[in-house]
Protein backbone atom coordinates (compact mmCIF):
# COMPACT_ATOMS: atom_id res chain seq x y z
CA UNK A 1 0.00 0.00 0.00
CA UNK A 2 3.12 2.49 0.69
CA UNK A 3 4.36 1.77 -2.37
CA UNK A 4 1.20 2.61 -4.04
CA UNK A 5 0.93 5.36 -2.81
CA UNK A 6 4.21 6.38 -2.87
CA UNK A 7 4.10 6.27 -6.81
CA UNK A 8 0.75 7.95 -6.91
CA UNK A 9 2.46 10.86 -5.08
CA UNK A 10 5.24 10.52 -7.42
CA UNK A 11 3.41 10.73 -10.47
CA UNK A 12 1.08 14.03 -9.27
CA UNK A 13 4.83 15.45 -8.52
CA UNK A 14 5.39 14.59 -12.04
CA UNK A 15 2.41 15.10 -13.96
CA UNK A 16 1.72 18.59 -12.71
CA UNK A 17 4.13 20.94 -14.15
CA UNK A 18 3.12 19.22 -17.57
CA UNK A 19 -0.68 20.01 -16.94
CA UNK A 20 0.24 23.58 -15.56
CA UNK A 21 2.48 24.20 -18.77
CA UNK A 22 -0.50 23.34 -20.97
CA UNK A 23 -2.71 24.81 -19.27
CA UNK A 24 -0.27 28.31 -19.25
CA UNK A 25 0.20 27.90 -22.70
CA UNK A 26 -3.52 27.77 -23.09
CA UNK A 27 -3.68 31.01 -21.06
CA UNK A 28 -1.47 33.04 -23.43
CA UNK A 29 -2.92 31.67 -26.06
CA UNK A 30 -6.25 33.23 -25.36
CA UNK A 31 -4.80 36.17 -23.74
CA UNK A 32 -3.13 37.30 -27.23
CA UNK A 33 -6.31 36.44 -28.61
CA UNK A 34 -8.17 38.69 -26.40
CA UNK A 35 -5.34 41.57 -26.75
CA UNK A 36 -6.11 41.41 -30.66
CA UNK A 37 -9.97 42.07 -29.93
CA UNK A 38 -8.89 44.87 -27.44
CA UNK A 39 -7.22 46.36 -30.09
CA UNK A 40 -9.67 45.71 -32.71
CA UNK A 41 -12.38 47.13 -30.72
CA UNK A 42 -10.41 50.57 -29.54
CA UNK A 43 -9.95 51.01 -33.41
CA UNK A 44 -13.65 50.54 -33.81
CA UNK A 45 -14.44 52.74 -31.32
CA UNK A 46 -12.10 55.50 -32.36
CA UNK A 47 -13.74 55.57 -35.85
CA UNK A 48 -17.27 55.35 -34.45
CA UNK A 49 -15.86 58.83 -32.54
CA UNK A 50 -14.99 60.51 -35.23
CA UNK A 51 -17.87 59.69 -37.25
CA UNK A 52 -20.43 61.19 -34.43
CA UNK A 53 -18.46 63.86 -34.27
CA UNK A 54 -18.80 64.67 -38.20
CA UNK A 55 -22.60 63.72 -37.72
CA UNK A 56 -22.88 66.01 -34.74
CA UNK A 57 -21.36 69.01 -36.84
CA UNK A 58 -23.74 68.14 -39.74
CA UNK A 59 -26.53 67.59 -37.69
CA UNK A 60 -26.12 71.50 -36.54
CA UNK A 61 -25.53 72.55 -39.96
CA UNK A 62 -28.67 71.18 -41.28
CA UNK A 63 -30.43 73.05 -38.62
CA UNK A 64 -29.01 76.18 -39.39
CA UNK A 65 -30.41 75.28 -43.00
CA UNK A 66 -33.41 74.62 -41.46
CA UNK A 67 -33.87 77.42 -39.68
CA UNK A 68 -32.91 79.38 -42.20
CA UNK A 69 -34.62 78.03 -45.63
CA UNK A 70 -37.83 78.04 -42.47
CA UNK A 71 -37.38 82.11 -42.38
CA UNK A 72 -37.18 82.21 -46.47
CA UNK A 73 -40.39 80.25 -46.36
CA UNK A 74 -42.60 82.75 -43.96
CA UNK A 75 -41.16 85.62 -45.73
CA UNK A 76 -42.46 83.95 -49.21
CA UNK A 77 -45.72 83.58 -47.92
CA UNK A 78 -46.40 86.79 -46.23
CA UNK A 79 -45.11 88.11 -49.94
CA UNK A 80 -47.95 86.07 -51.30
CA UNK A 81 -50.58 86.81 -49.00
CA UNK A 82 -49.27 90.83 -49.91
CA UNK A 83 -49.99 89.79 -53.55
CA UNK A 84 -53.12 87.76 -53.68
CA UNK A 85 -54.53 90.94 -52.07
CA UNK A 86 -53.21 93.12 -54.40
CA UNK A 87 -54.47 90.52 -57.16
CA UNK A 88 -57.75 90.63 -55.82
CA UNK A 89 -57.82 94.36 -55.28
CA UNK A 90 -57.21 94.60 -59.17
CA UNK A 91 -59.42 92.33 -60.28
CA UNK A 92 -62.01 93.93 -58.17
CA UNK A 93 -61.18 97.25 -60.01
CA UNK A 94 -61.29 95.40 -63.49
CA UNK A 95 -64.98 93.63 -63.05
CA UNK A 96 -65.61 97.33 -62.03
CA UNK A 97 -64.57 98.94 -65.44
CA UNK A 98 -65.43 95.74 -67.43
CA UNK A 99 -69.48 96.10 -67.77
CA UNK A 100 -68.45 99.86 -68.05
CA UNK A 101 -66.51 98.77 -71.42
CA UNK A 102 -69.72 96.53 -72.68
CA UNK A 103 -71.77 99.23 -72.65
CA UNK A 104 -69.64 101.76 -75.12
CA UNK A 105 -69.11 98.70 -77.76
CA UNK A 106 -71.00 99.49 -80.67
CA UNK A 107 -73.56 97.60 -81.76
CA UNK A 108 -71.89 96.28 -85.04
CA UNK A 109 -69.29 94.59 -82.52
CA UNK A 110 -72.32 92.98 -80.70
CA UNK A 111 -73.93 91.75 -83.13
CA UNK A 112 -70.38 89.94 -84.86
CA UNK A 113 -69.56 88.71 -81.41
CA UNK A 114 -66.65 90.98 -81.11
CA UNK A 115 -65.61 92.56 -77.51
Amino acid sequence: MKRVITWLALLTLLTTPFLSTCETSNLKQENEGLRKQIESLTSEKAQLQSQVREFTSKGSELTAKVDELTRVNEELNAKVDELSKVNEELRAKVEKKAPAKMKTLPKKQIEKGER
